[in-house]
């Protein structure tokens, strides 16, 4: 039995099949559109052509290949943009799928669904995704399959990068008024967690993944086999920084572990997992390959056993 599942995020466009061990079959599309919506409020005509066209190659792609079930989910962009659900509607009717727009309670709950059972000799942890559109945090026991306190924080690096970078450069004081922004937009959340703080951190997502790889390469000049279990701390982070604010971004994407569509954004990235460390207090946190993505197909394969 095969699962296809198309994710039409903030960043990119993924096609992932499944056969509920493995994944066998991978594709995946950078197309950036919360940095559109944040400039636009909305996805321009361009923007819809784009993902249009890409939402239909995937579709086609996994036809071909063959799967027993699909779905189709949008996540953050699809949520911020005034069209969104007029041009998931359009996708749908285009690729013959229905374009689900997952809830920011969904969407955090999915991610830690998938880490959560990672981590049995913590009793509870804190998680956080940061994505394109959107930074999700959650809290809990690691032996229950929902956290017991979510929230989505509009501090997604594509999202962000309109409002903060030029030419990929994060100035000094851009950075302090971003890293004031997040502390303030997170002290909510985070208060309601106080009393149990600071708690092992995980964190979920491609910018966590990227600046993992960025560390692993500089401390031991080979690349990692994978990201996951590797552990970021605040020093760390602040070296990435200090190293990224030196080069422009051509020199940026000569640096080892670097990939060309994450090198622009980087120092943002950086800038938003220190912060998130600070206000959680703690000084170091453990990076997960997985996510969302693994979570709704864990979710599903339940679902098609069960059945």
């Amino acid at each position: 039995m095969q699962t296809a599942l198309i994710e039409l995020s903030s960043n990119s466009f993924r096609l992932t099949v499944s056969d509920g061990i493995h994944n066998v079959l991978q594709r995946n599309h950078h197309l950036g559109l919360a940095a559109s919506v944040s400039v636009n409020g909305a996805f321009t005509q361009p923007d819809i052509d784009q993902a249009t066209f890409v939402a239909k190659e995937l579709a086609f792609v996994a036809e071909n290949f063959g799967y027993d079930q699909i779905m189709v989910v949008a996540t953050e962009a699809f949520r911020l943009a005034s069209n969104g659900e007029k041009v998931a509607e359009h996708i749908s009717l285009s690729t013959g799928h229905e374009v689900r727009i997952l809830s920011e309670v969904e969407e955090t709950g999915l991610a830690w669904e998938a880490i959560s059972s990672e981590f049995p000799a913590h009793p509870n942890i804190a998680m956080a995704d940061l994505g394109g559109g959107s930074l999700g945090l959650a809290f809990g026991p690691t032996n229950l399959n929902r956290p017991q306190q979510q929230s989505s924080h509009r501090l997604g690096v594509s999202l962000l990068s309109p409002r903060t970078l030029k030419n990929g450069v994060l100035s000094s004081d851009t950075r302090i008024r971003l890293e004031h922004h997040i502390a303030s937009e997170l002290r909510p959340a985070i208060q309601k967690s106080k009393n149990q703080l600071p708690l092992p951190t995980v964190l979920v997502g491609g910018a966590a993944r990227g600046i993992a790889q960025l560390i692993y390469v500089s401390r031991r000049a080979e690349m990692p086999e994978t990201e996951h279990g590797f552990v970021i701390d605040c020093s760390d982070l602040g070296h990435l920084i200090n190293r990224l604010s030196k080069f422009p971004l051509a020199s940026r994407l000569a640096m080892p572990g670097m990939k060309e569509r994450r090198a622009e954004a980087m120092p943002l990235a950086a800038t938003i997992l220190r912060q998130l460390l600070r206000s959680l207090e703690v000084h170091e946190a453990v990076v997960s390959t997985s996510g969302l993505r693994e979570g709704i197909l864990q979710r599903l394969t339940v679902v098609r056993k069960a059945a």
